[in-house]
């Protein structure tokens, strides 16, 4: 076996958010409504040591392989997709893979749009899969007034007209979905791995919630024991609304982890030289979205930009 590990680097992803916060009457805390520029995207797919990569959604033989995908490429697929420009939208997860709007009243309905889809291909003679050994998910911490007062994520009560710092890159998650060869059955069966910064001075993990972690605790209200939301933008929201979100008597959101070290992401199939001219071959998914439940999804992350760093070795 070669002595150089074989290296994909996605290296630097760029997204401006433009977030405008919407009115006491509407669900979400906010929402993120124009992002058309998805520039400076600094992305780039390096391959080493015989494979090869290409983005699109057509077959094999129709798409263009290179050594290296740049940002240009990259943002030319985006551009391709989203004709009238690509935004965000305050969505949510129970995989990773389908995804659900915020909805008013109820959990909300099936989407497509709002989140960052990336459909990737390998090809190779010299080796069958893609380990995920590496992710940087940053953003720049800034502060904001809070108009009401509330209790953040990490339980401190904070009062109206205080500041108080955040970070867009907190509320984004990655996922990164491919066919992996169970152990135990030795079929291939679609994966995928969610990822979120771990916990910092700005940040407190979500990983998987349903309705009964998003109720938080009960207050008296007028006699009544009324649930106030956990800690963090629900109870934010409930401060600023008198109620709740929509659809939080039934949401669950997806799993997640917080360190990348060595994660299979992708077994490419065997004796593809007739589909893709090369031995092995496979698709790698990559999704990006702004979770709306998320503790620190607040109406404050107006025009932020958060940078993506991704390395795969094969």
């Amino acid at each position: 076996m070669k002595s150089m590990t074989r290296k994909l680097l996605l290296s630097v992803m760029a997204v401006v958010l433009s977030v405008v916060a919407l009115g006491t009457t509407t669900f979400a805390w906010f929402t993120i409504t124009n992002v058309a520029n998805v520039q400076p995207f600094n992305a780039e797919v390096i391959s080493d040591e015989g494979i090869e990569v290409a983005i699109g959604t057509g077959t094999p033989m129709e798409l263009e392989w290179k050594t290296t995908l740049t940002a240009q490429d990259i943002y030319d697929y985006i551009a391709s997709v989203h004709t009238t420009g690509f935004f965000f939208n305050h969505l949510t997860s129970v995989d990773g893979r389908n995804f659900s709007t915020l909805g008013t009243t109820g959990p909300g309905v099936g989407s497509t749009e709002g989140l960052l889809e990336l459909p990737l291909h390998f090809r190779s003679d010299s080796t069958s899969e893609i380990n995920w050994t590496q992710v940087v998910l940053s953003g720049t911490t800034e502060s904001f007034t809070t108009r009401v007062g509330f209790t953040d994520s990490k339980g401190v009560t904070q009062t109206a007209n205080s500041t108080y710092n955040v970070n867009p890159a907190d509320a984004i998650r990655v996922s990164l979905s491919g066919n992996v060869i169970e152990e135990i059955s030795q079929t291939p069966a679609l994966t995928t791995v969610v990822y979120e910064n771990p916990s910092t001075l700005t940040n407190t993990v979500l990983e998987a919630r349903t309705a009964a972690d998003f109720r938080g605790t009960t207050e008296d209200v007028l006699g009544v024991p009324t649930y106030i939301g956990v800690n963090g933008a629900v109870n934010y929201f409930y401060r600023s609304n008198a109620m709740l979100p929509g659809g939080s008597d039934a949401v669950t959101v997806v799993d997640t982890i917080q360190e990348v070290t060595s994660i299979k992401v992708l077994d490419m199939n065997a004796n593809s030289e007739l589909v893709a001219e090369r031995a092995y071959y496979g698709t790698l998914t990559v999704r990006v979205w702004f979770e709306g439940w998320d503790a620190e999804a607040y109406n404050s992350l107006l025009g932020r930009i958060v940078t993506l760093s991704l390395r795969f070795e094969g």
